[in-house]
């Protein structure tokens, strides 16, 4: 049986989204919606983002939803249960079905049926190719699948020849400008937002090995949105670390050039699971973690070990 069919004769459906759901979670899991209709509903284990919620305003995403009525369970966008929280996905009765573009993580293992490509720039692309190949991409779906790969692609920066043909198949469907896409990803930065990114700069902790700058720091929140504004100050590597409560949070990017060197989500972030007692991974130029161990020394000393003997070179602090 194959993955439409799946969601054909499947009942009920959730369409599930990791936690904090990003933009490309939240259109990949829009598009599903639009084509299986009433008998599916969204869900989140907690939040959907602060830069998809225009994207998902329009819909309701049930916050740690109960599995118990569904017949079919499809997660987008997540390769490990670590992401998606309170919701026990491993006691789920129903059809698991897992599309996703991250290294494969626990969540392969129990899935029923599954279309994932760690070479995919996207999940919404996945879903695109799913759904295009039965004709049934709506308008709204169109919108939503656009939104996530350029969302996932920094604005199409990353993409690659396929990426901008979909957009451009995608852009026919939707009957929308690029600009209106643009001005539904475009997110104003916010107070809070702001602080964590200069709180971020002032912690810097830099290293270099060979030539690659290397920074750490740490904030309360909006580590990610940290991490690539120290990007643009002028690192290679940025690694930025927020403690919530019991629970650590990492997120990692690297500049292009870096990726011919090394990559994130496989050679770091999924090589120090064991010592944040959690789950990571994540693409070659992006990748996060969350995990048990708060001690962010005893984390930040691991991922310098493993950017040395990916780099071939001993680290010296700036």
């Amino acid at each position: 049986m194959d993955i439409i069919d799946a969601i054909n004769e499947g009942g009920r459906v959730l369409v599930l989204a990791h936690h904090n759901a990003d933009i490309d979670a939240v259109g990949a899991s829009i598009a599903l919606r639009e084509y299986i209709g009433p008998d599916a509903d969204l869900g989140v284990p907690d939040t959907v983002s602060k830069g998809a919620r225009d994207l998902a305003s329009k819909y309701n995403f049930i916050k740690n939803p109960s599995l118990d009525p569904y017949d079919t369970l499809i997660v987008v966008d997540c390769p490990s249960t670590e992401q998606l929280g309170h919701v026990n996905v491993e006691s789920f009765d129903g059809r698991l079905i897992l599309i996703d573009h991250h290294t494969p993580g626990d969540l392969m293992g129990i899935a029923d049926l599954s279309l994932t490509d760690s070479e995919a720039r996207s999940a919404s692309e996945l879903v695109y190719q799913l759904l295009r190949e039965h004709g049934k991409v709506n308008k709204e779906a169109a919108n939503a699948l656009i939104c996530g790969t350029v969302a996932d692609t920094s604005h199409l920066k990353l993409a690659g020849p396929e990426q901008f043909k979909y957009i451009s198949d995608l852009l026919d469907i939707s009957d929308k400008d690029y600009s209106d896409i643009l001005s539904i990803l475009s997110t104003p930065i916010d107070r809070s937002e702001r602080i964590a990114r200069l709180k971020a700069a002032s912690r810097i902790k830099g290293y270099v090995i060979d030539d690659v700058l290397v920074v750490f720091s740490y904030v309360g929140s909006f580590e990610a949105a940290s991490a690539r504004s120290l990007l643009r100050l002028g690192s290679d590597i940025a690694i930025v670390f927020s403690r919530r409560d019991d629970e650590m949070r990492i997120s990692g990017r690297c500049r292009r050039g870096i990726t011919d060197i090394l990559h994130l989500g496989e050679d770091i972030f999924s090589e120090i699971e064991d010592t944040l007692d959690g789950s990571a991974g994540g693409h070659d130029a992006a990748a996060s973690g969350n995990g048990k161990n708060t001690d962010q020394e005893e984390i930040k000393s691991e991922i310098l070990r493993k950017l040395e003997k990916a780099i071939g070179a001993s680290a010296e602090e700036l």
